[in-house]
């Protein structure tokens, strides 16, 4: 793990790149796969178990973003004061990330907990078994939130540092126990109790849970790219204030997202259980292709990040060039694949008829948008990545928000289900080219995160 720490203000960008991108790709294959095993489980159970699963996600997304505006703040100043040599703060602000995490979930377990059931409601998931098994699903996770916040937080630090292994090898520990946990909660075997829809939950808390105390362990340690073991344990609002700025940007930037993915639920909701585990499953599918997307990004973060802290402009754009250029390769690549074999994929998880013939439809229509998808994706955190956190929210708000649920609610109207499908597809082209031009710019170049005299810790 010492070995995958780096310094990415020198050496060769495509290997920085690549040393990067394959473990943070692996990882979130690896949570997709566990995704996927988890809906194949899931799937068993019926329509109604998938539809409330998938429901219960987006909803429980929709919260998770107050923990990817913490991890983005404390990933940008970390790797902006590690590329400037000042690791005291980088250390400190790692700290003031991980008491954020924990006080955000508390008030989110507090606040989330009682409103589940209405969340399900809003989006009108009316029928009584998805009703039921969603809010039993939100209650047990929220329970357990600060394992999503804590997780997100100490991966993105270990990212800012360079390393992306150790968070993978923690993600294959974490996600062994998960998918061990899977099938013995949710069916009963082997003595276990026979949850259902709740053991998924159970077993998805446990093994991010797991992941999380290593995590930790490894950090205080002294194993970590940056140690806490002599950071004082105490919050400093001045520095949880400039994470949270850096951050709630991000935030909103995954809200507006997630809540799109909502308005289009509320959109689909009355067509039926099917036409929503059909969405369900067709998101799953998406996320799948994106894992390149995400990996590539994640990584282009850090390298802009440490390159603008050493005041190395050129390289870091160079890096974002390099990322943008192959993000958008592969996505491309494998979305034809989808666009051309979307029957295969989709039974998979449903052996439904009906699910089938709708799934194959809406992929037909995302497919060829996975290109744009890409843009938004690696220019959006090398954004990020310069401390630009607020232009990426405002482009995902009015592509996804504004043009997509407003062209998606007007289409359905007039077309009916393709609409909606037709309208999912053109707001991630509109969000790829707006992004791609606002990169273009140049404006993110002159933006200062690093103090010029920063304490040392």
């Amino acid at each position: 793990m010492k070995k995958a720490r780096g310094d990415l203000t020198q050496g060769s960008l495509p290997r920085h790149l690549l040393r990067l991108a394959g473990p943070i790709i692996f990882s979130y294959i690896l949570q997709d796969a566990f995704n996927i095993i988890d809906m194949i489980f899931v799937g068993r159970l019926g329509p109604g178990a998938i539809a409330a699963v998938g429901v219960s996600g987006n909803l429980l997304r929709l919260i998770g973003v107050f923990s990817l505006g913490i991890s983005t703040g404390a990933g940008i100043m970390v790797a902006q004061y590690l590329g400037a040599r000042n690791r005291a703060q980088a250390e400190h602000i790692a700290m003031q990330a991980i008491l954020l995490a924990i006080f955000f979930s508390i008030g989110v377990t507090l606040i989330g907990y009682p409103l589940a059931e209405y969340g399900l409601l809003a989006v009108r998931m009316v029928d009584p078994e998805v009703l039921r098994l969603g809010t039993t699903y939100m209650h047990i996770i929220l329970v357990g939130i600060s394992t999503m916040f804590l997780s997100m937080a100490l991966g993105s630090i270990f990212r800012a540092g360079g390393d992306a292994v150790t968070p993978m090898i923690v993600l294959v520990f974490s996600t062994i126990i998960n998918i061990a946990l899977d099938p013995l909660l949710i069916f009963g075997l082997w003595g276990f109790p026979k949850l259902g829809v709740a053991g998924s939950a159970y077993a998805t808390l446990i093994g991010r849970g797991a992941g999380v105390v290593v995590l930790l362990y490894l950090c205080w340690s002294g194993r970590a790219p940056v140690s806490l073991r002599n950071v004082q344990f105490q919050a400093d609002l001045v520095e949880m204030i400039d994470i949270l700025r850096l951050g709630i940007y991000s935030s909103m930037q995954g809200f507006w997202r997630h809540f799109s993915r909502l308005g289009f639920l509320w959109v689909i909701g009355p067509y039926g259980k099917t036409v929503v585990a059909a969405y369900t499953i067709c998101m799953r599918l998406r996320i799948l292709v994106m894992n390149p997307g995400f990996g590539i990004a994640n990584s282009v973060a850090p390298l802009v990040g440490q390159n603008l802290g050493a005041n190395q402009i050129a390289r870091a754009e160079q890096s974002t060039r390099i990322a943008n250029i192959l993000g958008a390769a592969i996505m491309a690549a494998i979305g034809a694949i989808f666009l051309i074999f979307p029957q295969t994929f989709i039974r998979i998880f449903s052996p439904d008829a009906n699910v089938i013939e709708i799934g194959t439809v809406y992929l037909r229509f995302l497919s060829p948008t996975f290109g744009f998808i890409a843009f938004s994706l690696v220019l959006g955190k090398a954004l990020n990545g310069a401390g630009d956190t607020f232009s990426p929210m405002m482009i995902t708000l009015v592509s996804q928000l504004v043009v997509g649920l407003g062209l998606v609610i007007l289409l359905s109207y007039f077309i009916g289900l393709n609409g909606v499908w037709l309208g999912i597809a053109l707001s991630n082209i509109v969000q790829g080219v707006v992004m791609w031009a606002w990169y273009h710019t140049g404006k993110w170049k002159t933006i200062k995160v690093v103090k010029k005299k920063a304490k040392a810790v």
